[in-house]
């Protein structure tokens, strides 16, 4: 997808958007813009804050199962 395209998209998103709706959508984007901007996350610190505890919880479950060894698989 294009820079105008992308673009579009918004403008588009938004006209079905509330006021409320488009106020909060700008606060938003004025938040990301007051960021630092970085090139690169680092490692798994990308993801961080980004799960709720249920699914960390089911991570690291399926992860113990990963960490067995079935020495007869082979």
């Amino acid at each position: 997808m294009s820079e105008l395209e992308i673009q579009q998209s918004i403008i588009k998103a938004m006209s079905r958007m509330s006021p409320v709706q488009q106020i909060k959508l700008l606060e938003f984007v004025n938040s990301m813009l007051s960021e630092p901007v970085t090139t690169k996350a680092k490692g798994i610190l990308k993801y961080s804050g980004v799960f709720d505890d249920a699914t960390v919880r089911e991570f690291e479950a399926a992860m113990k199962d990963c960490e067995q060894i079935d020495e007869n698989e082979w």
